[in-house]
């Protein structure tokens, strides 16, 4: 398996994956917390620590509490010995949530959890033949480690590395290959904002869900002459479901069970849910498991709302306030939007918004108010603007919210 490196000074390296993993040293643990300096040393740490049951233990180490829980538990680095495993015996992997809404919890997956996911995957992308695998996103996410980890070398694909991608690299990255890139929504906006047309028809991006309105998606792949597939899932589930192109609608992955509760939350029976979960000690999880995200069903499929801290509900209707976000984005060409929703129980009142715009480019409240009256003319939404210097976000890009 060949990895393609290229430093940000544009220097390429070339490597046989077999070769670095054996300048590699981990020493006997049973699982393992890895550190590396580039990409492609991660990689191939990753890879070797599979080959050699090593449980790796993955984070983002901007997130000082998850680093301090990690040590407490007992699980050293890759370089160092342990005496004794702490995490389940059937441990294959722990991955830690984004954080973005809330303190992270640690999911632990077993062989069959990993392995069975890769199946789904491969079956998906394997009739595509693809001979490149470009890699925006990082490993230590679930997304990141199944996609652009694991996947590449079930499908036997090269793989390109950089520390650092610029959108417009990605126009010319695939060299004239049938590449697949895998990528987030961060990714996409940006490349639709270089208002340039390209004719990618040889390339295929995957995406994590950042739920990209459809407009979005239309005139992506319109511009880039491409396909565009979102995979929806989450640490705690893993893949949940795929969706190419416009379509509404999201198909479960092979041997995913989809159902909805009394709230409308989705509620996933799935073989590739975690085993256990980490918060303050680790537990068995629940199955089948009960998430956030507000659901509507027809059939197997599912048409996906949004989280349940993410739906406003004004005049009787539910109303995705990311969407709203990229609205404002794209219909008034603003900065990154936060949209915050605060309600009044005592007043019995609608819910109302708080927006947050990064940049100098401030709408006003007229603006705002005329945009949402012609994509909800029938709605009267309550909102008080802010202009604020940044929005936080994570390392997969994603907003954090509060």
């Amino acid at each position: 398996m060949n990895i393609i490196y290229i430093n940000n000074d544009g220097e390429r390296t070339d490597r046989e994956l077999e070769h670095m993993q054996v300048e590699q040293t981990i020493a006997a643990t049973g699982e393992a917390t890895f550190d590396a300096h580039t990409k492609p040393e991660l990689f191939a740490l990753l890879h070797k620590a599979i080959d050699q049951g090593v449980t790796p233990v993955l984070f983002d180490k901007k997130i000082e509490s998850i680093t301090e829980r990690v040590s407490e538990l007992g699980i050293k680095p890759y370089s160092e010995k342990s005496d004794e495993s702490v995490l389940p015996l059937t441990a294959y992997a722990l991955f830690f949530t984004s954080g973005t809404t809330g303190v992270p919890t640690g999911a632990i997956k077993n062989r069959e959890n990993i392995q069975g996911e890769l199946d789904a995957l491969q079956a998906i992308f394997e009739p595509e033949h693809f001979e490149r695998v470009i890699v925006t996103v990082p490993f230590i996410h679930i997304y990141g480690f199944l996609s652009g980890l694991m996947l590449p070398k079930r499908l036997g694909c090269e793989v390109l590395l950089k520390e650092e991608y610029y959108p417009q690299e990605l126009i010319s990255l695939h060299e004239g290959k049938k590449t697949l890139v895998v990528t987030s929504p961060v990714y996409i906006k940006a490349m639709l904002r270089l208002k340039r047309e390209h004719d990618l028809n040889n390339v295929t991006f995957l995406s994590s869900t950042g739920l990209l309105v459809e407009d979005e998606v239309a005139r992506f792949e319109q511009q880039y002459n491409t396909t565009l597939l979102q995979i929806f899932g989450s640490t705690e589930t893993g893949g949940v479901a795929i969706k190419r192109g416009v379509d509404t609608y999201w198909q479960p992955l092979q041997g995913v069970l989809i159902s909805k509760n009394f709230e409308s939350r989705m509620v996933v029976d799935s073989p590739y849910l975690s085993t256990h979960l980490f918060e303050e000690t680790i537990t068995l999880m629940k199955r089948p498991y009960t998430t956030s995200d507000i659901i509507e069903l027809e059939d197997k499929r599912f048409r996906l709302l949004g989280r349940a801290n993410e739906i406003v509900k004004v005049s009787g209707k539910r109303i995705s306030i990311v969407e709203l976000e990229n609205l404002i984005e794209n219909g008034l060409g603003t900065g990154d939007v936060l949209i915050g929703i605060k309600s009044d129980i005592e007043k019995l009142k609608d819910e109302s918004l708080d927006i947050k715009i990064s940049g100098r480019k401030m709408p006003t409240e007229a603006d705002v108010r005329a945009l949402f009256k012609a994509h909800y003319p029938e709605i009267n939404f309550s909102f008080e603007l802010t202009n604020v210097k940044n929005i936080e976000k994570n390392s997969m890009g994603k907003k954090v919210r509060r």
